[in-house]
């Protein structure tokens, strides 16, 4: 009866291991974790209310990464963002496209960040958001944990 226990401990920790997320993921300096690695999100804030999010979505097709700079930067214009600059940054060595926008709301001017990479059938996205000073205050720890995302 031992064995048979032991044996079905090993088997759910072998199945858990299987089906975690695509990513690991650290909160930036000063977050707090508010989701850990459920399913294929994680989320962070900071003390002052930037948010700070990392998720994965299956493609319905592979497509190259200039497609996707392309077809991600017009959508956020149509919607009325306005990009600020062009991020260089890697995820796992992997060269990823890299965004922030910026968009008036009633309390001035929020700031949006988006980078992504393909990793096999699943594009994996981070995203950060805050108004303009706080975002900027924050900015160096939330572009160092994207450096820090591990890909499985």
């Amino acid at each position: 009866m031992l064995q048979i226990l032991k044996i079905l401990a090993i088997l759910i920790i072998v199945v858990q291991t299987i089906s975690c997320s695509s990513f690991h993921a650290k909160a930036p300096e000063n977050f707090a974790t508010y989701s850990e690695n459920e399913g294929d999100t994680f989320r962070a804030i900071s003390s002052d209310g930037v948010l700070y999010r990392v998720s994965a979505y299956k493609q319905k097709s592979e497509a190259s990464m200039d497609f996707w700079k392309e077809a991600f930067s017009l959508n956020m214009k149509n919607l009325n963002y306005k990009q600020e600059d062009s991020l260089n940054v890697n995820i796992s060595g992997k060269a990823a496209m890299g965004y922030i926008f910026s968009f008036a709301n009633s309390t001035g001017q929020d700031l949006y960040l988006v980078a992504a990479v393909p990793n096999g059938n699943k594009m994996l996205v981070v995203e950060a958001s805050a108004e303009r000073e706080k975002f900027n205050a924050r900015k160096a720890d939330i572009l160092k944990a994207i450096g820090e995302i591990k890909l499985r």
